[in-house]
């Protein structure tokens, strides 16, 4: 998934988790009798609605701040709390829960490219769990921290595929599980958003492959089981076999010697299930100096 910076500042803002995370129906949908609504001046924009008796902002009422914002909704102690709905200059919606004039509790964030967060806030920021909704079809659903998408969490991939693990700043980071959708699976330890470290991967076919990757290949030091009963065990680079390493057949002979892609390279040794050990010379897998 790609990265996505999900600071929520007063002016930009993401939303909130699943249907189960909804915020409350808004319950303030008339102002209190009492309360006086001209429109006045404050020192961040012009409000109009209610106030308590000690001319503080409290009950329902609506503001247009300085900078563009717009808000609807709850007020106490001259603050926004309470739920409200706040509509941004770059056409950014928050629909949810307040306090003290920041977003905190549960709650809805619209963002004008049409990515959609439901989910947990504090801080004036995404924290918690949530579902974030992009507008390519991709969906993740997790842990955010700190407005940005950090911990464990489930990426469904618009064409088909998905991942399940843990994420930094938005990035497949640390261990995590990738379904394919040829039917591969991989699982293993990811580094920004690419296969890196130990991991095995295992191929519609029957075959496996474990050990080391590297920049998404198979490289270093691994292992690759085939569905016939042959197995591989040496050194990788670029998805290929290459390096030392010692093949066995499924019959039971074996060879032991030097690999370059995937081919037999150089002096080796092939020792039979039964027989004498023969010392063999090779070029790209072509028996040489018979």
């Amino acid at each position: 998934m790609k990265s996505i910076l999900l600071l929520l500042s007063i002016g930009a803002w993401c939303i909130n988790a699943g249907a189960q995370n909804t915020p409350a129906q808004d319950q303030s949908a008339e102002a209190p009798k009492e309360a006086h609504h001209k429109a006045y001046k404050y020192i961040n924009g012009v409000y109009t609605g209610a106030y308590d008796a000690k001319g503080m902002k409290t009950g329902f009422g609506s503001a247009l701040l300085d900078n563009g914002e717009t808000y609807k909704g709850d007020w106490a102690n001259d603050l926004r709390n309470g739920f409200g709905k706040a509509v941004f200059p770059n056409g950014d919606r928050y629909d949810g829960d307040w306090k003290d004039d920041q977003r905190n509790g549960k709650g809805v964030y619209y963002f004008s490219n049409g990515d959609v967060f439901t989910g947990e806030f504090s801080n004036d920021l995404m924290n918690g769990q949530g579902v974030y909704r992009y507008a390519n079809g991709d969906e993740y659903t997790g842990t955010v921290l700190n407005g940005q998408v950090t911990g464990k969490g489930t990426c469904k991939y618009a064409n088909g595929e998905r991942y399940e693990g843990d994420l930094i700043n938005g990035k497949k980071s640390g261990m995590g599980k990738y379904y394919y959708r040829d039917g591969k699976i991989y699982e293993g330890t990811f580094a920004d958003d690419i296969k890196m470290g130990v991991g095995t991967l295992y191929f519609v076919n029957g075959d496996k492959y474990v050990g080391q990757f590297i920049n998404n290949k198979r490289s270093g030091t691994g292992t690759f089981y085939y569905a016939n009963g042959d197995v591989y065990e040496g050194e990788f680079a670029n998805g290929l076999m290459e390096g030392k390493g010692t093949f066995k057949w499924s019959d039971g002979d074996t060879f032991v010697g030097t690999w370059k892609a995937n081919k037999r390279q150089g002096e080796g040794k092939l020792i039979p299930k039964q027989g004498d050990t023969v010392t063999k010379m090779y070029s790209m897998g072509v028996e040489v100096g018979k």
